[in-house]
């Protein structure tokens, strides 16, 4: 296995070192140190914009650890413990990462130490033209686990190029890692997923996901059927696509977010935050100042499946048709403790549209929102709203359309 001893545009994309730096500053991540031997391991929208996808169902996966290759030690009452390997890529060096990358795919497992505040600039395709479009990394196919602080990877060249692609199958763990600038705007298929496309399993703890461009859905990532999507402390900021220009998530794909922010992403179709056809769970997750600028679902639009957002926010959102916060059609959607203020609708529903499904509201805050059309905070056009101890004022031109009890 390889092992390096050194360690070390779009608009509206702010400096990624700079993103990184000051939101997730500090130490680099806690890793475990090498353990030693023994002696003697989509959906498809409702409008003509919809897409459909075939991406093979995941395997099961189980965390990484790293594998010791131990020099076993004879000594009086027992062996003394060999050392496992860690690769530790240079900064800048971005053959040696994609060097460690395939070391960790064949053997099914890898972690992987990047230098910290440092720069991984790739200036082409790894994989091209790949069977979802070109990718500037080797496509996962292991367990896989990239470790950094302040760590940025980023496409810097003119050959558009997303920066990562997780195989069925596939692990990837992202600890402290920034990924910005890629583009899936090549034809045919590479046209999902600008950032990273995930058809397996993708964590990401206090990382970001910034500046990366899709021509199709999902700007930041794509999450393809039946893959998983975990966020723990990270942002996913200042991506574009023609659908969830933030994050897609197809039907049978899931996305479960703690403590992490949805913000400045644009759809020049629908979901300028969030397009969901799965479940998503939200725990503690701030959406603002997202974009829809043709459709529905300024922050969020969810059709199918379940959607779950408690506490957090929704904020400053903008649609150019109904849902300035979320568009509701057909998820059973639950929001508690969640505060939905300053989000605009060019027709109706600044807060809230509810087309069918059923969206249940409860100790949430519905102000300041407003419509061009009707139901400055919530509009429902069909299917259900509950309203359980739900503030709703100040909304503009009206609180609620139709009137609901509680409103």
């Amino acid at each position: 296995m390889r092992r390096v001893t050194t360690l070390r545009g779009l608009r509206g994309l702010v400096p990624v070192m700079m993103l990184a730096a000051s939101v997730w500053g500090g130490p680099a991540p806690a890793v475990a140190e090498d353990a030693g031997g023994g002696g003697g391991g989509g959906g498809g929208h409702g409008h003509e914009h919809g897409h459909d996808y075939d991406y093979a169902h995941g395997a099961d996966y189980d965390e990484g650890h790293d594998r010791g290759n131990g020099d076993g030690g004879g000594g009086k009452g027992g062996g003394g413990g060999g050392g496992g390997e860690r690769p530790e890529v240079a900064c800048g060096d971005v053959s040696g990462l994609i060097s460690a990358i395939n070391d960790a795919n064949s053997t099914g497992f890898g972690v992987i130490q990047l230098a910290p505040n440092c720069l991984y600039t790739l200036t082409g395709p790894a994989v091209s033209p790949g069977t979802n479009g070109p990718d500037g990394l080797p496509v996962i196919t292991g367990n896989v686990t990239l470790v950094g602080a302040n760590t940025t990877i980023t496409r810097g060249s003119a050959t558009a190029f997303r920066i990562a692609e997780v195989a069925p199958g596939g692990t990837l763990t992202l600890n402290g890692i920034t990924v910005s600038n890629g583009s899936a705007t090549t034809s045919g298929t590479g046209i999902n997923g600008g950032g990273i496309l995930d058809a397996g399993t993708l964590r990401l703890t206090s990382s970001v996901v910034t500046g990366n461009l899709a021509s199709n859905v999902g700007g930041g990532i794509e999450v393809a059927n039946n893959a998983v999507l975990d966020l723990t402390s990270s942002q996913v900021t200042h991506n574009t696509a023609g659908d969830g220009g933030g994050m897609h998530i197809n039907s049978g794909g899931s996305l479960s977010a703690t403590s992490s922010q949805i913000s400045d992403n644009t759809a020049s179709g629908a979901g300028g935050g969030i397009s969901n056809f799965g479940n998503v769970t939200l725990t503690t997750v701030d959406v603002l100042r997202n974009h829809a600028i043709d459709f529905e679902g300024g922050g969020i639009t969810t059709s199918g499946g379940n959607f779950t957002m408690n506490s957090g926010s929704l904020n400053g959102n903008t649609s150019g048709s109904h849902g300035g916060g979320i568009a509701n059609f057909g998820s059973q959607l639950m929001m508690q403790s969640v505060v939905m203020t300053n989000n605009t609708a060019g027709q109706n529903g600044g807060g809230l549209y509810n087309d069918s499904g059923s969206a249940q509201l409860i100790g949430d805050q519905v102000t300041g929102n407003t419509a061009g059309g009707q139901g400055g905070g919530i509009f429902m056009n069909g299917g259900t709203v509950t309203l359980t101890g739900t503030f709703v004022s100040a909304n503009i031109p009206d609180n609620c359309v139709p009137g609901l009890p509680g409103c």
